[in-house]
């Protein structure tokens, strides 16, 4: 039987979206157990999507590879120690979470089931759970069942930062002007990219049939030559249909999705972020299965036309075929589905 003040820490340590899909954890830890102490070890990257969480008490962060180094090793250590962490839920599933969790001298460890969990995380674990749900954030919500927490509501609660959002509004006139669609033209692995040109396409139909701009994401220089091809194929139809988003920080892009009328994006981190913000979401999937990270009902849509059950490595090293496999009007089709609805966003 736990307190009602246990001292919880979680493990998740790197991945923008995942670090996204794992806060109802976090959320379902402080509604079942308000006086809990519940800290979180991340890498630099995934802590910038904590570092505003009032709900969280303590934030570890540690370098990318901290594993490798002794020093880090021993530095997480006698941070964690001095807390006194009785639960850890490794929610990742790797080594390196694993051994995070470990390294508080906890009492009990919580992750998934091996094939569910890799590497030596199920060795560390004393506990682990077969997840029975399809998508991922439901699955890290049923780590919380050994906690006597079953079936806990679905939420992100995501703090808005009015200082972020002022920042890129100074910047870009049609994100002050408040009403836009975000189109995230990249992803982390080539074989998630959808096609720039079509992107264009969507973004000046966006402007012809709806008189909405698009403002363009991206998040390093491959993603910007993107973003210039969706830009030119966009211009040439529609001149004034478009704007680059200039480089943003973590902070302004949340602002960014969580005022936008619409979201389209393939399966990466700013997608995540569009259905914890209540944001309608058109998602596009290839190698990796869209029921498992998209909720596909209510205001999100998924475009999903080919899928082959590839390793995680295989996944990495493709192509983007099953990408292309989905055409500018596939994607049109669910703009006009979700733009009819009434949704204070979307309206």
């Amino acid at each position: 039987m736990l307190s009602s003040a246990p001292r919880i820490l979680i493990t998740r340590l790197s991945a923008l979206g995942d670090t996204v899909l794992t806060l109802p954890v976090l959320c379902a830890l402080r509604r079942a157990y308000p006086a809990s102490q519940i800290g979180w070890v991340a890498e630099p990257a995934a802590a910038k999507v904590l570092a505003d969480r009032t709900d969280l008490n303590f934030l570890f962060t540690v370098e990318k590879g901290w594993l490798t180094k002794i020093s880090e090793v021993a530095r997480l250590r006698k941070a964690l120690q001095r807390h006194r962490f009785e639960i850890v839920i490794d929610a990742q599933g790797l080594t390196k979470s694993a051994v995070a969790g470990w390294l508080s001298g906890r009492a009990e460890q919580i992750t998934f089931s091996r094939g569910e969990s890799r590497e030596l995380a199920p060795n560390l674990a004393r506990t682990r759970i077969q997840p029975t749900a399809t998508y991922v954030a439901q699955r890290y919500l049923q780590l919380l069942a050994p906690l006597g927490i079953e079936r806990p509501n679905l939420e992100f609660q995501m703090p808005y930062d009015s200082l972020a959002h002022d920042s890129i509004g100074e910047r870009v006139k049609t994100v002050k002007a408040g009403r836009y669609a975000v189109l995230n033209v990249g992803a982390g692995w080539y074989s998630k990219t959808w096609i720039p040109e079509r992107f264009g396409e969507v973004a000046a139909q966006l402007f012809r049939q709806y008189d909405l701009p698009s403002v363009l994401l991206w998040g390093n220089d491959s993603e910007y030559a993107y973003a210039e091809t969706a830009a030119r194929t966009a211009r040439a139809v529609e001149p004034h249909c478009v704007t680059i988003l200039p480089k943003l920080s973590i902070a302004e892009m949340k602002e960014t999705i969580r005022h936008a009328r619409l979201l389209i994006s393939g399966d990466t981190g700013p997608l995540h972020f569009g259905v914890a913000l209540d944001t309608p979401t058109i998602s596009l999937f290839g190698v990796t299965k869209a029921e498992y990270y998209s909720p596909s009902q209510g205001i999100h849509r998924t475009v999903q036309n080919m899928y082959d059950p590839l390793s995680c490595r295989e996944r990495r090293k493709a192509g983007n075929e099953a990408m292309q496999s989905i055409s500018t009007e596939d994607v049109l089709t669910q703009v006009d589905s979700l733009l009819s609805m009434r949704h204070s966003k979307a309206a």
